[in-house]
């Protein structure tokens, strides 16, 4: 039964994550429908180690603890250890006692940075990183990111191209949440000058129906084209995932490069000041990132995708041009 289990969970790895890596955040983990308990989860580099603090039948609180190494980015296969007999805060220390195994396996499947189901004692139970102060799927964007565009299908020299998006602040428009910011001028200051706010303003928005964040980027001018970069990512508390598409306003490329990005600045930061004026630039300068690869932007055509894609992209561009409508009223 135990190796039929691992047997599935491995399938269900293989057919849900392999078009995309990510990686599993280190942190605090908890059931939210089972408070008062809780997976304190340590990665370093592929070797997980994971505690848990749970209670026994008689309501009693024990700790079991796990490490091994993840197969993949995304299974955790181990068995728990039982940890009893330790020292009280104000005693003399005593070495504690662990029984290797002792409570039987236990598995985590991670379904991305920070989702997953955790197995063990014959209960299975969906598990997310605990998010104690940062808010909801807009408000926890707020500080600074970075980001590594993959441009390899390209067949560029140099493929990789970095980004820095800033959100500064959250807003409603026509009812719905989006946070915004810029690309900023450096990656030092912490704000967004009028400059960055005029030339590469950022918009974010989180659509729950797709479960991602919709993130639009005013890219810059090549050869005299003014180009967009949109961004549909799979966010954790400090990591993404996703793609982006380049692309003039209103016309789509259907082309997607993959993207991954990491928290580099908390929301203290950023400072909502804006510069009256920046470094002596003019609009005829403006440049992008897309500008830096020198290639021609290519585009595929939808109808020789299947229907199935074909909504799903349709649907992917209909929310950035709400987004882009919100913004322009805004």
């Amino acid at each position: 039964m135990r190796i039929f289990q691992k047997l599935v969970l491995v399938a269900t790895i293989f057919l849900t994550v392999q078009a995309q890596a990510f990686t599993p955040e280190s942190g605090i983990w908890w059931n939210p429908n089972e408070s008062g308990s809780g997976y304190a989860i340590e990665i370093q580099d592929n070797f997980l180690f994971v505690a848990l603090y749970v209670y026994d039948v008689d309501g009693n609180p024990t700790w079991y603890t796990a490490g091994t190494t993840l197969q993949g980015n995304a299974l955790f296969d181990s068995v728990l250890n039982y940890n009893y007999n330790g020292t009280c805060i104000d005693c003399n220390y005593t070495e504690p006692l662990v029984i290797v195994g002792q409570r039987g396996p236990i598995t985590i499947h991670f379904r991305t940075e920070s989702t997953a189901t955790i197995q063990f004692e014959g209960a299975v139970k969906n598990i997310e990183r605990f998010n104690f102060l940062l808010g909801d799927e807009t408000d926890k964007m707020l500080g600074e990111w970075q980001a590594v565009l993959d441009f390899s299908d390209t067949g560029v020299a140099q493929p990789f191209i970095g980004d820095v998006m800033l959100f500064r602040d959250t807003f409603i428009a026509d009812g719905i949440k989006f946070v915004d910011g810029c690309r900023p001028e450096n990656t030092i200051d912490g704000f967004c000058t009028s400059f960055a706010l005029n030339n590469h303003n950022i918009t974010a928005h989180y659509d729950y129906s797709t479960d991602r964040l919709y993130v639009t980027v005013e890219d810059g001018q090549t050869n005299g084209t003014y180009l967009i970069f949109d961004y549909v990512l799979s966010v954790g508390l400090d990591h993404f995932v996703g793609d982006v598409e380049v692309h003039e306003d209103g016309f789509y490329t259907n082309i997607f490069y993959p993207v991954r990005g990491f928290r580099t600045a908390n929301r203290s930061s950023v400072s909502l000041t804006q510069a009256a004026t920046s470094t002596q630039k003019v609009a005829s300068e403006v440049r992008g990132l897309f500008s830096m690869l020198n290639i021609e932007l290519p585009n595929k055509n939808l109808s020789i995708l299947s229907k199935e894609k074909q909504l799903e992209i349709n649907k992917r561009h209909e929310i950035f041009e709400k987004m882009r409508a919100n913004k322009r009223t805004r």
